[in-house]
């Protein structure tokens, strides 16, 4: 999935490439606010867990959660190309810390706090 973000011209960075596949992340989630970056994730149980999501309120990390269980990375890259005016806009403008769900019809919703 990364490349073809890559290919349409966003600026991601990869999880493997920066820190050890253990990193918990309660410890990544503020290395990534630190970096001032955005976190996407494809991990929709992440707001029901109370450190995870304290870790990041606490950073102060705007969070983008990608619905899109058991589809192809194609299909997961053109549904956030879909949604990318919407995630490019929240980012931009909403302050962090936040965290808003993409569906697989490239809705953008925020799922409050």
């Amino acid at each position: 999935m990364p490349a073809g973000l890559h290919a349409l011209g966003w600026n991601v960075e990869v999880h493997d490439d920066l820190f050890a596949p253990t990193t918990k992340d309660v410890d990544l989630l503020p290395a990534v606010a630190e970096r001032g970056w955005m976190f996407l994730t494809q991990d929709a149980n992440i707001r029901y867990r109370p450190a995870e999501m304290a870790a990041l309120r606490e950073a102060g990390l705007g969070v983008f959660v990608v619905i899109t269980s058991n589809l192809t990375a194609e299909r997961t890259v053109a549904i956030l190309e879909k949604a990318r005016a919407v995630i490019e806009r929240v980012a931009r403008e909403e302050a962090p810390p936040f965290i808003w769900r993409v569906a697989k019809d490239g809705s953008v919703k925020s799922l409050g706090w």
